[in-house]
């Protein structure tokens, strides 16, 4: 069985339409990524100073290679605390936060990333920070467990 268009030009014209549909959802999807991937990092991040949720930094097209952000004060007691609870988390939260804002989505093909320059993250990420008498309280990491709960949302059609 053949068939023909009957009117090439409305035809295209649907095509079209049903692209634009198809990036103005592709590119929602890609900013809920990005912003609930960058959620999850920080609600896993310990906390003692801020610096290591401070320097995570969404970005589109290419990785941050910007300078390390500083920290506060560093908080003692941190580590009988559970995550959420420490004094430097919000302040840090809402710079790594507001970074997503300047992401550029209208790209919705390009990469994406969400990186982290503070000098001690990879400590934190295997679980190795803080060091003893203490004891870590991200064991499982941020990163890794980030992307299975992305990749899961995403296998699941919740984002």
């Amino acid at each position: 069985m053949t068939g023909a268009v009957l009117n090439p030009i409305q035809f295209i014209s649907g095509l079209e339409r049903h692209e634009e549909k198809f990036e103005k959802m592709f590119r929602l999807k890609v900013r809920m990524l990005v912003t609930e991937g960058m959620r999850r990092l920080i609600d896993k991040t310990p906390v003692w100073s801020g610096q290591a949720v401070a320097n995570y930094v969404a970005t589109g097209g290419a990785p941050y290679g910007g300078p390390v952000k500083a920290g506060g004060d560093p908080e003692k007691g941190t580590n009988a605390k559970p995550l959420g609870s420490e004094v430097n988390r919000g302040g840090a939260s809402a710079v790594a936060t507001a970074t997503v804002a300047s992401v550029d989505f209208s790209d919705p093909y390009k990469a994406f990333y969400i990186t982290n320059r503070a000098p001690h993250i990879g400590g934190l990420e295997v679980g190795a920070l803080p060091g003893k008498p203490f004891t870590p309280r991200s064991p499982a990491g941020m990163f890794a467990v980030t992307v299975q709960e992305l990749t899961a949302l995403l296998s699941s059609g919740r984002i």
